[in-house]
């Protein structure tokens, strides 16, 4: 049973990685709020869901978190093509934080950066969409 739920959390952390490249590839010279990406305004829980999966793509190198000029939280997918960006990944250097995020915050984040709707949809709905 164990392995069935990391085997779910690994899919699910690939597919939000390969909606963040292909929001890159569409749009490489706009940034994308770290807000907008991970939040969903609809679901508190979902929302948690994404910072946790989006954890794992960060953690593993694969996305970064950067301040834009607002001091804002912007995210954006590594680049390993780029000479600078390639560095063998037990060298690599990682940094780690803690989000804390209350039901409150979610709503004030919602709210005050005008989010409407998700840019990770559940892979259900998504499923759904696809029959």
């Amino acid at each position: 049973m164990e392995e069935s739920h990391q085997e779910a959390t690994e899919k699910e952390v690939e597919r939000i990685l390969g909606l963040l490249q292909t929001y890159f590839r569409e749009d490489p010279d706009t940034p994308i709020s770290f807000f907008d990406f991970v939040v969903d305004p609809h679901s508190f829980p979902r929302t948690v869901e994404n910072i946790f999966h989006v954890s794992f793509i960060i953690r593993d190198g694969f996305a970064r978190i950067k301040l834009d000029q607002d001091r804002l939280p912007i995210i954006e997918p590594v680049n390993i093509n780029e000479e600078s960006e390639v560095i063998d990944q037990n060298s690599q250097v990682r940094n780690q934080g803690i989000i804390a995020l209350s039901y409150r915050d979610w709503e004030e984040i919602v709210k005050t950066f005008e989010i409407s709707e998700p840019v990770i949809t559940s892979s259900q709905s998504q499923q759904r969409l696809s029959v």
